[in-house]
Order: structure tokens, then C-alpha cells, then sequence
């Protein structure tokens, strides 16, 4: 079948990837929970969400769990956009993973590069080309080599972007040089989105479209105010709020498994999403304890200059 070119959507923002609340047992989703959460994060301002990515534990949930993932963030979105974790490495699995997406009601899909395998730029090229052959969404495309070990070239960026239903990039590979080439590199109707949290700032100066940070899962309406305040004008206020709120959860979450510090940080935010699947581990007494301070710390700035904003 040729490829169908699908109707073009803007992709901005402050963008949480999801946590996905589990059972007590650690062994399913929680989708009680996952209302709530997701409801949560909407009526905080958030312009996107992003279920079933790393943050999401998506290797962890067999097929059927990241279809109820999705579906259940769909249901309770309202008009944010969702943009669906469908990362594999078979490209009929991830062929596959998107179309249950598209039935379960996202807007998009996000395809991480394959992991595991040791591939070339040609090989990337070809993966991304044969699924979006026959794509049911409009794809964003996802570089985070710290954890799969293939990286996207600018390159090989500049060549899928002349793909119509390939319509942005997350890119997670924490190299600034790297991001604003593609940024330069592109066109302007290609949507570029930062991975890191900590890079949010810089990234929106060179032009990114917006950033998915993992800290807007707890605090999504400071982090959503970060990118309103850089877009009104008001750099200053955006960078505050960077530096008082984004970064510290960073900083906080760096020596764990992002998904078990988020999740324990939520916890202490009095929201109860779980614990973090195997093989991830708990954290550490040590690391709760300087959790629940940044936690507490960051909660206290955001009740007292937030709280009528």
C-alpha cells in the first residue's frame, strides 16, 4: 500500500511523559489510578501528554497493557493531544503498536530508534521509511542512544523529514550542538522537541518547539508555565521557574531510574501511582529521604508563587 499522507498536526509544548501507575502487585496497570492522573495533568495545563515512553516503562507492558495505557489517557484528554509510545524493534510489532494506538484514540506515535541491535544510519533510515509506509498516525520520531544505543544523524533526520507523515522529533541525546542542527536543519513545519528537562531553556532560545520533561508529571503547572511565560515574552519568569522546579526533580531523579524516582516523588505529592516495575528497583532510604526534600522544597515555591497564577 502507498502511503497516505495524514492530516498535519502541531506538536508544542510542555509535554509529561506519563508515569504509568501500577497494581499493588507490580504487575499491571492501574487504570483507576491512571484517570485520575491523567486528568490531573490536563486540568494543570499541560499541551501534550506522552503515555507508554521510557518514563512509562512501555519495554515492561506487554501489547495489551500499552493499548489500555493508551486508551485510558485518550478517554481523559479531552482535546490535549496524546502522543503514543510505539517502540520496538520488528517493524511489524511496531506496525502494529500503532495501530492499536490509532484505535485507542492517539494522535500521534512516537518510535523510538531499535535497541539492542547494533544498526547503521542506512538500516535507521529503512526501519523508519517501511513503517511510516503504511502509518495509521502521523510519527514522531525519538533519539535517546544513552539508552538503545543508535543514535539518528542529522542526516538521516534531514532525510525523513521530507517524509509527509513524519512530523517531528523528540530528541533525548543531551547534545545541544546536535539538537540546534537539527533544528537549522529542517523545516519549520518539522517539529523539534527536547528530551531533557534541563536543556528546556536553551532549547526553546534556538528555536525548539517545545520540551518533554519528565518533572511535569508531578509538577505539571509550574512546568506548563514554564514554556507559557517563555512564549508570552517573559523569559525571566520562565527561567525562574526552570531553575526553581524543572531542574531540581532533575537533579533529585538523576542517580535512579527516572520512572522510580518520578513515581516516589508523586507518592509524596499524595498520589498513589505505584511502584515502579521489575526489573526497576525501589529507591533507596538515602535516596527517599533527599526525594521527599526536593519534593518538599519545590512544593513550598510553587504554593507560595504559584498558587494564583
Amino acid at each position: 500500500m502507498g502511503m497516505r499522507i495524514l492530516c498535519p498536526m502541531e506538536i508544542s509544548g510542555a509535554i509529561p511523559p506519563l508515569v504509568t501507575p501500577t497494581t499493588d502487585d507490580r504487575s499491571g496497570v492501574d487504570t483507576e489510578a491512571l484517570n485520575s492522573f491523567t486528568r490531573f495533568l490536563v486540568e494543570k495545563g499541560v499541551h501534550a501528554l506522552f503515555p507508554c515512553g521510557s518514563i512509562g516503562e512501555f519495554p515492561s507492558l506487554t501489547r495489551a497493557q500499552r493499548q489500555t495505557v493508551i486508551e485510558t489517557v485518550a478517554d481523559n484528554a479531552g482535546e490535549t493531544p496524546v502522543l503514543a509510545g510505539c517502540g520496538g524493534t520488528s517493524i511489524t510489532e511496531v506496525s502494529e503498536f500503532i495501530g492499536d494506538a490509532a484505535a485507542a484514540g492517539a494522535d500521534a506515535a512516537v518510535v523510538v530508534t531499535p535497541y539492542y541491535l547494533d544498526a547503521t544510519t542506512d538500516g535507521l533510515v529503512t526501519f523508519y521509511e517501511r513503517i511510516v509506509a503504511d502509518t495509521q498516525l502521523p510519527i514522531l520520531l525519538y533519539d535517546i542512544p544513552s539508552l538503545t544505543g543508535n543514535s539518528l544523524s542529522v542526516e538521516a533526520v534531514e532525510t525523513l523529514a521530507t517524509q509527509a507523515d513524519i512530523v517531528g522529533i523528540k530528541d533525548s541525546t543531551g547534545d545541544f550542538t546536535h539538537h540546534q542542527e537539527l533544528i537549522e536543519s529542517t523545516p519549520e513545519s518539522f517539529q523539534v522537541l527536547q528530551g531533557l528537562a534541563e536543556l528546556a531553556i536553551p532549547a526553546l532560545d534556538v528555536g525548539a518547539d517545545g520540551f518533554v520533561a519528565g518533572p511535569a508529571n508531578v509538577f505539571p503547572h509550574a512546568v506548563s508555565l514554564t514554556y507559557d511565560a517563555y512564549r508570552r515574552g517573559n523569559r525571566e519568569r520562565a527561567v525562574e521557574l526552570w531553575q526553581t522546579v524543572m531542574n531540581p526533580v532533575v537533579a533529585a531523579t538523576k542517580p535512579l531510574p527516572t520512572a522510580a524516582g518520578l513515581k516516589y516523588l508523586l507518592q509524596c505529592h499524595g498520589r498513589a501511582v505505584g511502584e515502579p516495575l521489575p526489573p526497576l528497583s525501589l529507591p533507596s532510604s538515602t535516596q527517599c529521604d533527599r526525594l521527599q526534600r526536593c519534593h518538599d522544597r519545590v512544593t513550598k515555591y510553587t504554593q507560595r508563587e504559584l498558587s494564583t497564577a
